[in-house]
């Protein structure tokens, strides 16, 4: 699943990680937007997560507010980050995630100023230079169109993790890849959570999701991180919308955990 401060209710009430952990695998949390805004419950809902059974990494919606402030969400996001522990590293970690969609103005869809694959671009190597280690990137078919001019080729090379609620997710065009996430619904249960909360699934097995995590011998491919304060430089699943078949080897995040430790 995929958490913010709108997980925790009216009252600002905490997550039960322990109880989300009970029927999740992996959950991606969010910490940033634009250049100025923090996540309250991140660095809390991060050191709660940590210490359960459950893969995580912190999220960034990117908004930008001028054509050249992607750096400077990079930083913004890269900082809050650290400052909570993660290192895109320590086992149990999971790639950060840029987060790239259309706002809401009005009431309809519209792409945040300055957005264009070059400010993307700058976001992604920054942070993969930050943390060693490459983000997935979470999108969906309609912000590339509209967003993008129909061309996705600036996340060629990045994981996907792809909005698609309903039917399964459509490929990228200029990728030359399928999704390894999919966010198939905004309406699930899960203990731990008295709301509902968004829910994905993983293509591929556990064991493929722990060395994504870098909780087996399976070393990672990393590269060195840069110090805080340098610049930033460059068995089969059901598909839960309608019994489908997903293809093999998928993961659900909250549904699967028990019938993955059988």
């Amino acid at each position: 699943m995929d958490t913010s401060e709108f997980n925790h209710g009216d009252g600002d009430e905490p997550i039960d990680w322990d109880g989300v952990a009970t029927r999740n695998s992996f959950v991606f949390m969010k910490a940033t937007q634009g250049t100025q805004y923090k996540d309250p419950w991140f660095a809390k809902d991060l050191a709660g997560a940590s210490r359960t059974s459950l893969y995580r990494a912190p999220y960034h919606f990117f908004d930008s507010q001028s054509p050249g402030d992607a750096e400077a969400q990079a930083a913004h996001f890269v900082r809050t980050a650290r400052a909570a522990g993660y290192t895109g590293r320590n086992p149990g970690e999971l790639p950060p995630v840029l987060d790239a969609e259309s706002g809401w103005r009005h009431h309809r869809p519209t792409c945040p100023p300055g957005v264009d694959a070059r400010q993307l671009a700058i976001f992604l190597r920054a942070v993969e230079e930050a943390f060693g280690v490459k983000p997935i990137v979470y999108t969906e078919y309609s912000f590339v169109v509209s967003c993008l001019a129909g061309n996705a080729a600036v996340f060629r090379g990045h994981l996907q993790w792809l909005a698609s609620w309903g039917a399964k997710p459509h490929p990228l065009p200029g990728t030359d890849q399928t999704w390894t996430f999919w966010q198939y619904t905004d309406q699930a249960q899960t203990p731990g959570i008295p709301d509902d909360v968004d829910r994905s699934v993983y293509r591929g097995t556990l064991t493929e999701l722990r060395a994504l995590a870098g909780v087996t011998g399976v070393a990672r491919s990393v590269a060195a991180p840069q110090r805080i304060g340098e610049p930033l430089r460059r068995t089969p699943v059901r598909d839960p919308t309608g019994g489908r078949t997903l293809p093999t080897r998928s993961i659900e995040t909250a549904s699967r955990r028990g019938d993955e430790r059988q």
